[in-house]
Parts: structure tokens; sequence; C-alpha cells
């Protein structure tokens, strides 16, 4: 099998198809003739890349994949419901974000004009939530995780080696016994609690940085400021609009795997601690929420052709925003923290996110992990906005499964 053949990407939101397949393996997935195949080409389509000089052509197996669905849907409700799991057609509604060839759009605003603008991300956050004007007057009182921070510097001590995706799914679980969300037992409003999880969680980014305790929030922080000072980064303006557009930027990306596990669990009745943690669950498997941390293990990887997005085909431009934020960062001339030659591809158009938040957390000299972390982190008020609009559908997401009798039973 040729190179285009065996090559693999990974998209941010699940394990990667085969960037190219070969011209037979096009015709058998498509189900069609060659002239078929090349006249998807010649309409643009399905774009093609030539191999071995030109002697040979391989094709984009995600566009591929969607003119299958395409096709699937026009066959009846159940392939098509089959393929919509692969990247295929939609499955859920949502009035949150749209995915357009310019990034995301929350709700009326593209996310990367968002960043540019610096708007707070408890702004963003909160329009996410609610739906309502985009507020930049927003700032969450802190002050109220002693007891939290106490817990989980007892955790830290036990296990010295924890990783912060553990401290974060901690921070939930620890969060949802003591608030005791036992119906008619509610206390606080749904927009408190997400207020409150978020600055909770943006504490526990003090296990990074250089003190490795609990950096409780102080009232009248911003989240820009509490993870600047968790982080042991200089709290300068530009460090703020830096945190907050990175985060403004990764806040939501429609349905991720993780986000799709956060409407599963509010389907069916779970407090908004436990949809989170569901979520941070999913997350950070090895092929979604790591592959920072695996980045910032081999930074001789990313010099290699990076490999496209399935839902951006002229390139991510949540990266280029996010490479721009790193550009400003490290051209700074009080700043000792470059970005190492290694994680920009030599193409910047075919940069991935990952590459992207790694280059910023680099020039800001923020310590490992750190980039997977405000993934995470920034993807929360994603996950939660997508919380309360599933209550507000008030149905249980139970897919049906199609029944294939195992080989030799």
């Amino acid at each position: 099998m040729d190179r285009a053949s065996t090559s693999r990407g990974t998209g941010e939101d699940g394990p990667g198809w085969p960037a190219y397949v070969s011209r037979q393996e096009a015709i058998k997935v498509l189900g069609v003739k060659a002239q078929t195949l090349y006249s998807y080409v010649s309409r643009g389509l399905v774009r093609r890349c030539a191999d071995n000089g030109g002697r040979s052509s391989s094709y984009n197996f995600q566009d591929i994949q969607r003119l299958k669905a395409r096709s699937l849907a026009r066959s009846g409700h159940g392939p098509a419901a089959a393929n919509a799991i692969h990247w295929g057609e939609p499955v859920l509604s949502t009035a949150i974000t749209k995915i357009t060839e310019r990034g995301p759009v929350y709700g009326e605003h593209l996310a990367t004009d968002l960043a540019r603008r610096h708007h707070r991300f408890e702004s963003v956050a909160e329009y996410l939530w609610a739906g309502t004007a985009l507020a930049d007057d927003v700032i969450w009182c802190g002050g109220k995780h002693a007891n939290l921070g106490r817990q989980l510097d007892e955790i830290a001590r036990l296990h010295p080696n924890v990783h912060i995706r553990q401290l974060l799914t901690e921070v939930a679980l620890l969060l949802g016994i003591e608030q005791g969300d036992v119906a008619g037992n509610k206390t606080t409003s749904d927009i408190e609690q997400a207020r409150d999880l978020m600055q909770a969680m943006a504490g526990a980014f003090g296990f990074l940085g250089p003190g490795m305790r609990y950096a409780a929030p102080r009232r009248g922080d911003t989240i820009a400021r509490v993870l600047a000072r968790a982080l042991g980064v200089q709290a300068a303006p530009d460090v703020m609009h830096a945190l907050d557009g990175v985060l403004v930027v990764v806040a939501d990306h429609e349905f991720t795997p993780a986000t799709f596990a956060a409407r599963i669990a509010a389907s069916a009745g779970n407090d908004l601690y436990s949809c989170v943690g569901a979520a941070l669950a999913v997350h950070f498997g090895s092929a979604l929420g790591l592959r920072c941390d695996l980045l910032e293990q081999s930074l001789a990887a990313p010099r290699s052709r990076a490999l496209d997005h399935p839902l951006y085909r002229n390139g991510d431009p949540r990266a280029q925003a996010l490479v721009e934020i790193a550009e400003r960062l490290a051209s700074r001339a009080r700043s000792r923290h470059r970005v190492s030659a290694s994680i920009m591809p030599l193409e910047q158009s075919a940069l991935s996110m990952d590459h992207a938040l790694v280059a910023v957390c680099q020039a800001l000299g923020a310590p490992r992990h750190a980039a997977g972390a405000l993934l995470a982190f920034g993807r929360m008020a994603g996950w939660i906005a997508h919380v309360f609009e599933q209550r507000r559908e008030q149905f249980v997401i139970r897919p049906r499964a199609k029944f294939v009798p195992r080989a030799g039973f």
C-alpha cells in the first residue's frame, strides 16, 4: 500500500481517518466507477494529491466520506444515522455553535473575532450559557474554595505524580459531593453553579505551577489572572489577553466526543458536576485531550506534514488565531521565552490546533501540561452550555443499534 493509504490524521474530535487513499480504495468506498470519481475531482468535491512524481494519485478520504454520507442519506434514515456517527450528516440540533470555513461561530459571533477583540473568557462563557447579549464586564466572585483546596492539596501530597486531568476530575467530584444536588435541595442557580465550578477548576492549575498546590481564586480576579498566578507567569496585560484568547478560541466545537458525553449525561438527568466529569473522562483519552502532552514529549514529530482537520478543508482557522497570539508573545522585547522551531510546521496553513496551543504555552513560559489543561478548561464552557441546552430539550439520548452476528457464531 502506498504512503497516502497508510498515513493517518487525527482531527480534534476523534481518532483519525487515513488522510488520502488510493484510487482503488476511493472507488471501493464510494461504490462508483473510475469515471465518476474523476467527475467528483473535476467538480471540486474530492481533493486529489499526486504521488510518486505524478505517476499516481491519491484522494482525500474526508471528502470521500462526506460524499458517502450524502449518498446514504438519500437511501434512507437508518443508513444515514449509522454514517452520521462518523463525521456524517448532523444528528442533533443546537443553537450554541455553528462550524464554518472561518471557524466556529458562537451564536452570532465568530470565535476567532471574539479572541482578536480581546473579549474576556467569562463574558463569552456566559454568552454560550445564556444566549443573551454579549457583555464584557463579567467578573466572577472568588474566595469560596478553601476546603476544596485543602482536599486537593492532600490528594497531591499522597500522589505527587497525579496528572492535571485527574485533579480536574476530582474538582468536579468533590464539588458535586459538597453541593449535594438532590432533587428539591438545590440552593443555587445553574449559572451560579457553572461560575463556581469554572473558578474551582482554575485554581487546580496551581498544581502545574511553581507552587504545586491549589491556587484559590481571589475575590475580583478574572479567570485569566487566576490562571496566570497559578501557572507562575507574569500577569501583564498581553498575557491576560493571550490567556483569554486561547480559552475563547477553544471554548466550543459543536459535538466533540466529550461534548456528546456531557449531553448524554445531561439527558439522563445527571447534575452539572457529573456531566462535566463525564466529559472530562472522554476528553482526556490519548487520542483527544492528551495530544498536547504527547506533542510536548516529541517536539521533532510536528515537522512532518500536518494533516487536514475533517471540518476545515483549507486549514484550521483556530490554529492560525492561536499562532498570532504565540507570535505576539514571543516577539515581546522583554520576553525570555521563544517558541521552539520544532513546534511550527513548514507550512503554517496546515498547522493543527494542538501545535498552536503548545506554541502559545511555550511563548508564555508556562509549565508542562499547561496546553492540554487549557484546552480542557476552555472547552468546559462549551460542555456546560450543551448541558443546559440538553436539559431544555427534555429527551433522553438513546440511539438504536443494528445487530450484526459475530463471525463464527
